[in-house]
């Protein structure tokens, strides 16, 4: 039986929007931005541009200072490990969290979190003090935020949405996230050329700052785990055993790994390219800018197909073009053509991801729904992870040599999984 939290708890929260008043009010925007005529999603979505336009201003930042710091493409790997490896062994933790909590005020925490850790490495940057080490206590402490945040931040999205809306509203969710890569990293360029690399991290701290006043306005929503009296261990216990037991979800984490590992370490890399095309920080945060450029454009696309059948096969096509993409990337080492082929590196791993993430979220319930993105989350977590063998194969091989071998190795992953697993290609 419910106690009386649970009950007061149950007045507080917002119920699940009702999908015929939802559908009447969906006609006053084109279908692509169907989900934001939903109040609640749309301060969320709001939320998440200014959330991630911070958090694109912090990473090529401290990318770049890393790089400047030591000039060595493994310690610029080291600092990406450092903020992926707290995020692989607290994500479960975190899915637990955001089935037994509001999202939103989970949200809200981690953000204030992410704040404070940018404005202390700010103010180190303008004293003068700022050492590598620093560096890699702010990705650790900054690994561990997230492994709270993005197991919410992706289970919120269907708790706001009606179901028939969920695959425009993830896209959607998707898309402001890689337009953020357009003008983060641009302006972070902008701001490390004109006021040194304390500018981008100030700036940040400012758009995460405002991230947190708009989720304040989120509803609450449904929790589906407030009744559970179980522990923490027997609940992830329980998470584990749901995706173990789905051959489905298997293949659809086994397949964003893959992508993850392998294909998105290339990001890491973008300051070494930007030495080998020879630009500098203005030109490398343009780099940067044409993935999310392309991303965009992808995304667009993408929350137009709402009613596409086949979003299985789509997400395989989408797999393959990514790896392949980015081999033809390492190897112009000709600047406007890598800006081009960058926009479609951008487009082909977005529209991935997004589709991924849709089949994954339409295909479990909703009491293991934190858990079981978490899960998804710690696949994210091995990319900075995987930036270590990459950093120290471009080290000694070369950049080039090692986005050629990890898009060769997810180009081949991919359609050796769509000829074994044909369940995949006929998945709506």
């Amino acid at each position: 039986m419910p106690g009386p939290e649970d009950t007061e708890t149950q007045r507080a929260v917002t119920p699940r929007p009702n999908p015929n008043a939802t559908a009447r009010a969906l006609g006053a925007l084109p279908r692509t931005f169907a989900a934001l005529q939903i109040p609640g999603y749309r301060w969320y979505w709001l939320g998440t541009a200014s959330a991630f336009m911070g958090m694109q201003m912090q990473w090529p930042a401290q990318a770049w200072l890393a790089y400047d710091l030591t000039g060595s493409a493994f310690k610029l790997g080291m600092v990406s490990a450092a903020w992926g490896a707290p995020m692989l062994l607290l994500s479960l933790l975190g899915g637990v969290l955001a089935d037994r909590m509001q999202k939103r005020d989970l949200l809200i925490m981690s953000q204030l979190g992410l704040g404070m850790i940018n404005l202390a490495v700010a103010v180190l940057i303008s004293v003068g003090l700022i050492e590598y080490w620093h560096l890699l206590v702010a990705a650790t402490l900054s690994g561990t935020v997230f492994a709270f945040n993005m197991p919410a931040r992706q289970a919120i999205i269907p708790e706001l949405v009606p179901r028939r809306t969920v695959f425009n509203a993830i896209v959607l969710s998707s898309g402001v996230m890689n337009a953020s890569r357009v003008v983060g990293p641009a302006l972070c360029g902008v701001l490390i050329a004109g006021v040194g690399t304390q500018g981008a991290f100030y700036t940040a701290v400012g758009c995460i700052l405002i991230a947190v006043v708009f989720l304040a306005k989120v509803p609450l929503t449904t929790l589906a785990g407030r009744r559970r009296r179980v522990s923490m261990a027997t609940e992830i216990g329980q998470g584990l055993r749901y995706v173990r037991g789905n051959p489905l979800i298997l293949a659809l984490l086994g397949m964003v790994l893959v992508v993850v590992l392998f294909g998105m370490p290339f990001q890491s890399l973008m300051p070494v390219f930007a030495e080998i095309l020879e630009v500098e920080a203005l030109g490398y945060g343009f780099l940067m800018a044409m993935v999310g450029i392309g991303a965009v454009a992808g995304s667009l696309v993408i929350a137009n197909l709402s009613d596409f059948r086949r979003k299985g096969l789509l997400a395989l096509c989408l797999g393959i073009s990514f790896g392949l993409t980015l081999v033809l990337f390492a190897n112009i080492g000709s600047l406007y053509p890598s800006l081009i082929v960058l926009t479609v590196v951008g487009a082909t791993s977005t529209g991935f991801m997004s589709t991924n993430n849709t089949l994954i979220q339409m295909n479990i319930t909703d009491e293991v729904r934190g858990r079981v993105m978490s899960v998804y989350m710690m696949t994210f977590a091995l990319m900075p992870l995987g930036t270590l063998p990459a950093g120290a194969i471009a080290e000694t091989l070369g950049a080039p040599f090692a986005v050629t071998l990890g898009g060769s190795i997810l180009a081949a992953f991919v359609l050796l999984l769509a000829v074994l697993r044909p369940q995949l290609r006929r998945l709506e």
